[in-house]
């Protein structure tokens, strides 16, 4: 969740029913106060109300092993043609050297 704003305060972003206006802290079936389904229709705060608030993609916890093999594997294609571009800029040199 990000915000789009800095002056918002905490009460902007305690979910509360929208039938009643209770605040809903804990998940429930139902809303205490008025007794409205809260799944079909689930509480939400004033700042998402009004558009204060970005949510996120849901971020799945990647293994540590994969993100670390990932990063090598591109370490490694960088440094390969890193090493490329060297060696073509050597030998273009080289063959520039021995026709002039």
């Amino acid at each position: 969740m990000r915000l789009r704003t800095s002056t918002i305060q905490r009460r902007h972003l305690i979910p509360r029913c929208l039938a009643c206006g209770q605040e809903q802290l804990a998940h429930r079936p139902h809303c205490p106060g008025c007794g409205t389904d809260l799944e079909e229709r689930p509480p939400r705060s004033y700042a998402e109300l009004e558009g204060l608030v970005e949510f996120d993609a849901p971020v799945h916890p990647v293994d540590p092993f994969v993100a670390w093999r990932r990063q090598v594997t591109l370490e490694r294609w960088l440094l390969t043609a890193f090493t490329g571009a060297v060696l073509t800029a050597f030998l273009l040199h080289a063959v520039v050297s021995m026709w002039a």
